[in-house]
Parts: C-alpha cells; structure tokens; sequence
C-alpha cells in the first residue's frame, strides 16, 4: 500500500472518531481525496503494472485497477486516436452501475474486461470522472478545439530506454483538465470542477492523485495512453 493510501486511510479514520469516544471540541480538517490507478498489461498470459508512460504496440491489451478513498460515481471514457469514443464504465451493454466506493479494488473495464491498443499511432485518452450525484452520459460531448492530441505521435524519451528495448513518452499518463469544456459529458449544475488543483505522484508501480474535499466538487482527469 502505498504512503499516499496509507495517509488518505488513516485521515478518514481520524475524522471518524474522537478522543474516549467523546464528541472533539475543534473541527478536524477535511481529508484530501485520494484515488489510485494501476496501468497493467497482460503478458505470457499474465497481468503486470506498467508504467503510464509506456509506449504500446499495435494489438497490446491492456487494462486498468482502480480505488478510490470517497464514494461516488465513476465514469471513464475513451477516445481513441482516431476519434472514437467507447465507454470503459460503466459499460451500457453490461448494465454496469457506476456507483463506487471507498476501499475496494474495480478492474475497468470490468472483471475479465480488458481493451486492445489499436488505431492509428498517436494518444487515446481516457477521461476519468468522479462525481458525488449521477452524471447523465446519454450525450457525449465531441472533442473541444485543442484537446485531442491526434496529430501527435509517441517518441521514446531517452537513448537509454531504447537501448533496453523500452520506449516511454513524458505526455502519456494523467493530466490535468485544464477547463470544463473539455469534459466529455456535461456535468452536473452547481457542480465546482476539481481539475486545476488535483496532484498527481507516481510510485512504483500505480499513480496516486490526491484532490481536495470540495464539497460536491466533480474531479475530472486524463489519462493519455500513448501506441505506436
């Protein structure tokens, strides 16, 4: 378990109890937000983390763990680098609920699911949503004027990695959204969008994103998945 989780947990715990059992006179701090993602990649018949930055081949199936610290609703989506979007979860066809709580582990998209890299060499982003009311995802927005890398293609990011047989591109891997605009669903009204203030920190292993507790904030991010 990572720093970040063990901090995120024990925050949670703090706020829920008090000294003997008794009411606490001071008002603790709201705990930061904490959500965890785990790029994996299945290989020889078995599924290994990879870094977010790793550079995918043509047909590579890959997938995603996820865990988050506050309940909610999880809403992921890819577009592909040719444009396509597909909903990873909940999956309509599945009548997966999107509905998800702190603790527990989700594989998106779903238990056996996984997704095969393919399309034209460039970054598929994956939009990632957590909101604390059900967003409507009837209607997905198309991409915003600048907000979809299609034209760019991956690049190893040192001689080193390449010597090794290993290629990693430095803008793959979450990111910020830099304005509700770019979201691909309209969110909900009266909603503060977290985006600008989510950190984000890269272990060995997952990527740990921590938001602030805004009360009723929507946290929305990117996860670019760069193949040649």
């Amino acid at each position: 378990m990572s720093n970040l989780w063990k901090t995120a947990v024990l925050a949670c715990l703090a706020c829920a109890c008090s000294v003997n059992g008794l009411p606490d006179d001071t008002t603790p701090a709201r705990p930061e937000r904490a959500f965890q993602i785990r790029l994996e990649q299945r290989r020889g018949g078995q599924w290994q983390p990879v870094d977010a930055r790793t550079v995918f081949h043509k047909d590579d199936e890959i997938h995603f763990r996820f865990r988050t610290s506050i309940g909610g609703y999880l809403y992921v989506l890819n577009r592909s680098s040719d444009g396509q979007s597909t909903w990873l979860f909940p999956r309509p066809e599945r009548q997966e609920t999107s509905r998800v709580e702190p603790g527990p582990e989700y594989l998106i998209p779903g238990i056996k699911g996984f997704f095969v890299v393919g399309g034209k060499p460039g970054f598929d982003i994956t939009y990632w949503i957590q909101s604390p009311v059900p967003i409507d995802t009837r209607e997905v927005e198309e991409p915003a004027r600048g907000s979809q890398p299609s034209t760019l293609e991956p690049r190893c990011r040192q001689e080193v990695l390449r010597a090794r047989g290993l290629c990693e591109d430095n803008r793959a891997g979450p990111q910020p959204l830099t304005s509700s605009k770019h979201s691909p669903v309209p969110l909900p009204q009266n909603t503060t969008l977290v985006a600008r203030d989510l950190k984000f920190r890269a272990e060995e292993e997952s990527t740990n994103i921590s938001a602030p507790n805004t009360e009723g904030g929507v946290v929305v991010y990117e996860f670019r998945i760069a193949h040649n």
